[in-house]
């Protein structure tokens, strides 16, 4: 299969320091009884098209895998969050756990209620299906209701717990840095309000959808025909004259396909080159001198004078009104912060939402969390003295091993050169017992009639 090309003449690379910098996530069902749920199972497919591009869409969770095996895969694969869904066998509660990985914190939600992203679009009149191009960018993070300052009667730790809320959900994103990233590029929004009265923070996905204010509804059809050739182009066999069709006579004056509110109209400069066109006259112009003139002139150097030519006016841009419309996409969650752990779902928790501890109460578990610590490194130091201890042995054994192959080997060197010397001496003796009935003046006897 042929390789997809990509552009990179046109389109900026990402160095691996800005690819550090991003931040990717995992979510993930943790749970036997939340991968035999198939609305949760689907709940986290639409979550996932929430956390796109930067995230694992088709991964893939067995019920033999556990959470440690996520966390290992964390650190080669450069991910950053873990967004766990899980339910309780007792009580059957979905519960939403986004982890900081590798050191933490864990903060845990539970789901009040949720709807699917396919439940959302049976109620719209006009549902949104969204494109690759549309997930080519992560969404535009919108937090409502959340507060980071201390207000008059309201407890500090509060507002830590406030900090580190935020804080987890303003770095699930890449940064926004509003001198490099181009308007179109942003086509969703993710949208996180929290109620100050009840503390349930709900969460929203929507399109961005840009229309025309100021055009009729005809001109809105070319428009939008100029870009998809698809479109249908408006029909004209009832039109007498293409003013009838610009202004919409016989429809009425500047209408709209729907209605848009007053406070979804901004008004948008369109960054494009505008050329400058020179008239005639401000072209260079030979001004014919007389002769009388020219006799009069003759230290100039030429006969003929050029006007130098205005500087032309560009002419500004008027900005135009455009609508903002929101399509929801889904899912809608809704949710209740229950506790927030230090480590990725373990170590101490930091605040708990119905369990409230006094200060004598917290100084006990310090206390035997720092013996409980110090129990387990020294288990550690004697796990690894054992395991030092055998293989002190273990190479002992090894070097002894050697030692008696090398000696073998140099014992049966010896006994082959013996092995040889006496079969020389047998074989020397056996010729000697072999050739003895021969007479010592054989070879005089043989040469003698020669001679």
């Amino acid at each position: 299969m042929a390789k997809r090309r990509q552009k990179k003449r046109t389109h900026a690379q990402i160095t691996p320091e800005q690819e550090r910098g991003i931040p990717k996530s995992m979510v993930i069902r943790v749970g036997q009884t939340s991968l035999a749920n198939h609305s949760l199972n689907q709940l986290v497919k639409d979550f996932r098209q929430i956390m796109q591009p930067h995230t694992a869409i088709k991964l893939k969770e067995r019920k033999s895998n556990k959470l440690k095996d996520f966390v290992v895969m964390c650190g080669p694969l450069g991910v950053t969050h873990l967004f766990m869904f899980t339910q309780s066998e007792k009580t059957g509660n979905v519960s939403l756990k986004i982890a900081r990985t590798p050191q933490g914190p864990t903060i845990t939600f539970q789901v009040l209620d949720y709807s699917l992203g396919r439940d959302i679009k049976k109620f719209l009149k006009r549902p949104k299906s969204l494109k690759n191009d549309d997930m080519s960018n992560p969404p535009l993070l919108v937090l409502n209701g959340f507060s980071t300052a201390k207000k008059s009667g309201e407890n500090s730790w509060d507002v830590n717990v406030e900090k580190i809320v935020v804080s987890m959900f303003q770095n699930i994103f890449p940064p926004l840095n509003p001198a490099r990233t181009s308007l179109n590029s942003i086509k969703r929004v993710f949208m996180i309000n929290k109620d100050r009265e009840t503390g349930e923070i709900s969460m929203r996905h929507y399109f961005i959808d840009i229309r025309e204010v100021e055009i009729s509804r005809n001109l809105k059809r070319l428009y939008r025909a100029k870009g998809n050739l698809s479109k249908t182009v408006p029909n004209l066999h009832r039109k007498e004259d293409i003013s009838s069709l610009i202004l919409d006579h016989d429809v009425g004056a500047y209408t709209s396909e729907s209605e848009v509110e007053n406070d979804a109209i901004i008004r948008v400069v369109d960054n494009q080159d505008v050329k400058a066109s020179h008239s005639n006259h401000s072209q260079k112009r030979v001004v014919e001198k007389t002769d009388d003139e020219e006799h009069g002139k003759e230290a100039e150097d030429g006969d003929a004078e050029m006007e130098e030519p205005k500087s032309p006016e560009l002419s500004q841009p008027t900005p135009r009104k455009k609508a903002i419309k929101l399509t929801e996409l889904g899912p809608r969650l809704t949710l209740k912060l229950i506790k927030i752990e230090e480590g990725i779902c373990s170590g101490k928790v930091l605040h708990h939402e119905f369990v409230q501890k006094s200060s004598e109460e917290i100084r006990a578990l310090e206390k035997r969390h720092a013996v409980k610590m110090r129990l387990k490194e020294e288990r550690k130091k004697e796990q690894e003295g054992n395991i030092a201890k055998k293989k002190a042995v273990k190479d002992a054994k090894k070097q002894r091993k050697l030692e008696r192959r090398k000696a073998r080997a140099v014992e049966e060197g010896e006994g082959e050169s013996n092995n040889d010397v006496m079969n020389d001496d047998e074989s020397s003796s056996s010729e000697d017992e072999r050739f003895s009935d021969i007479p010592e003046d054989l070879d005089s006897d043989l040469f003698s009639e020669l001679e």
